[in-house]
């Protein structure tokens, strides 16, 4: 693994305990809230922060397993890692979603709902700013490090923003007479929180099942590759992502008239253009044909 692999998976690292600091102080500060103001949405959104902590700590695990080098037992390295930390993620997401619905429709149908207190308008509001924040760090990270758990981590924190803001209203109506829509605002949460991890999920087991990469990221191989020295076309391109890491296999037309030595130069061209353009490929294998054209 080269080193600017290594950087990306270290700056990975970094926004992931950001999120697990944030978090930490947020569910304290909520569930102490919650309790005191008697506000079954905002003990449903600590309970949420309390799961945006425990997977940035598995997002943190899965930086630290996928960037362990290659050896004899996992030749194309650990960076599935962190594809699996994704999906953990994601599974926890929508396991709490069906937690706060469950809750929430208890009180309801219970009737015994209380009036919150002032301090959890202040603390929701509080909450929205400092999520925010954080999911700005975090996905500006992720987006630039192409790392599926990161950006899952991320979804989680912008969930926690929108939770707060249901919260926020919930919380206000509830104050103002409406009752009823503090666990109604517990259950607008639980949406936001089901979409949030039904995305990250499809990101992750896309990555698990060696989905083909985003088109962008296709016609920016096809775009590389074709502007090298000596290749006539682009017959096939398989790419798949291993961690925040791309492995390729690119099959390439020359001149049928090139010599088998400079085909070979001609490969090697490809993949020192890859490499410098494309930082987070980890591999490449360039196959050489005969150009159907010249």
């Amino acid at each position: 693994m080269n080193h600017d692999h290594i950087s990306g998976y270290k700056e990975g690292e970094k926004a992931a305990w950001l999120g697990i600091g944030s978090n930490a102080v947020l569910f304290i500060i909520k569930i102490a809230a919650g309790i005191a103001g008697r506000s079954q949405a905002m003990i449903a959104d600590a309970l949420h922060t309390a799961s945006d902590a425990l997977t940035s700590i598995v997002v943190v695990i899965g930086f630290k397993v996928g960037q362990k080098p290659a050896d004899e037992h996992h030749p194309f390295g650990h960076g599935k890692a962190e594809s699996i930390a994704a999906k953990i993620v994601s599974i926890v997401l929508i396991l709490l979603s069906v937690k706060v619905v469950s809750d929430s429709v208890k009180v309801l149908i219970s009737d015994e709902i209380n009036v919150p207190g002032a301090i959890t308008l202040f603390v929701a509001g509080f909450s929205i700013i400092v999520k925010e924040i954080t999911y700005r760090r975090v996905i500006r990270v992720g987006t630039r490090i192409e790392s599926s758990s990161l950006m899952a981590d991320a979804f989680h924190h912008k969930s926690d923003v929108f939770s707060s803001i249901a919260v926020l209203a919930g919380i206000f109506a509830a104050r103002m007479g409406m009752r009823f829509m503090d666990p109604v605002a517990g259950i607008f949460v639980a949406v936001f929180i089901f979409k949030m991890g039904l995305d990250s999920f499809h990101l992750a087991y896309d990555e698990l099942m060696d989905a083909a990469p985003p088109e962008k990221i296709r016609s920016r191989i096809e775009e590389v590759v074709c502007g090298c020295e000596g290749v006539a076309e682009v017959r096939k391109v398989m790419a798949r992502k291993s961690g925040i890491e791309y492995f390729m296999e690119i099959t390439i037309g020359v001149d049928k008239d090139k010599t088998v030595e400079e085909g070979h130069i001609i490969t090697m061209r490809v993949r020192r253009d890859l490499f410098r353009d494309m930082p987070n490929v980890r591999d490449a294998i360039v196959h050489v044909e005969p150009a159907s054209k010249k």
